[in-house]
């Protein structure tokens, strides 16, 4: 079975959440004391500073890419999952290891700086375009959008580890977190679509808490597409909290964790359903 790609038009204006998540990280940031740019953080070996540096990176890297064209670091040519994952984990761990020199209030600044420059890097794109290629939406281009989506999803993504490494709770607004969530959803139709299924047949995935939402997959002869109603029958369910969907889908959520999702229905697509990640790397 196929995969039914995601529409042309954008759930959301993502360049003005983009500088909305950068002003809430920014927040954040001025109330973080002295001692607690030490503490450590849930990314291995980073600290809360080298965490920043690290997001300072990823801000470096796309405005030299979408904005000026430069494409400094390459990965290595015909690269596995495996040796790509390899390859951006031995540049980011280098980036982070020169930034040490940078202080506190030096990579505040520069965040600061390099924000507005994002958001308008991504405002001058056409996030209609398909153009863009997320690994764990399937193997054809997708819309901008959903590249938008990914960049910002991974900020966030960041930010809760910050918000945890400070001993505060997670973020959970719907203003960031719900379209955030309609971009990871995209990465059900692809690997479901090894799936056997007969048209008709019905997956659904219910979420609830801040964010509430149900999203219907309907088997179709092209391929898994989300509708808003069911189709003939229902062959699986998953219910989770909006906490639990966004930790799963980014792979944070622990494998003891994930005997608290509610599951129902046919023992593969569930499997699938646990282990569907939106983003690079293999399933907890």
């Amino acid at each position: 079975m196929s995969t039914v790609p995601p529409p042309s038009e954008p759930p959301a204006d993502v360049p003005h959440l983009f500088a909305a998540e950068r002003a809430r990280l920014l927040e954040l940031l001025a109330t973080v004391g002295t001692t607690d740019w030490h503490r450590p953080s849930p990314c291995p070996e980073w600290t809360v500073l080298g965490l920043c540096t690290h997001l300072l990176g990823g801000d470096f890297g796309l405005l030299a890419r979408h904005r000026d064209g430069h494409y400094g670091t390459q990965p290595p040519a015909g690269s596995t999952d495996a040796e790509f994952i390899e390859w951006l984990d031995d540049l980011q761990i280098e980036w982070v290891r020169a930034a040490r020199r940078l202080s506190p209030p030096l990579v505040v600044d520069l965040l600061a700086w390099t924000g507005p420059q994002l958001v308008e890097v991504f405002r001058r794109q056409d996030p209609r375009q398909r153009s863009a290629l997320v690994s764990w939406a399937g193997t054809d281009p997708v819309p901008v959008w959903l590249d938008q989506v990914r960049e910002l999803s991974e900020y966030w993504l960041h930010r809760q580890q910050l918000l945890q490494a400070l001993d505060r709770p997670t973020d959970q607004r719907p203003e960031l977190a719900e379209p955030i969530l309609e971009g990871f959803r995209w990465a059900y139709p692809f690997r479901l679509a090894d799936v056997p299924a007969e048209p008709g047949d019905t997956v659904s995935i219910k979420i609830a808490g801040p964010v509430t939402v149900t999203w219907l997959l309907v088997a179709t002869p092209t391929g898994w597409d989300f509708r808003s109603t069911l189709g003939s029958q229902l062959v699986a369910s998953l219910s989770m909290t909006t906490e639990q969907a966004w930790r799963l889908l980014s792979n944070n959520l622990s494998a003891d964790e994930h005997d608290d999702l509610r599951t129902d229905g046919n023992e593969r697509i569930i499997d699938v359903l646990r282990r569907t990640r939106a983003i690079i790397g293999s399933p907890k």
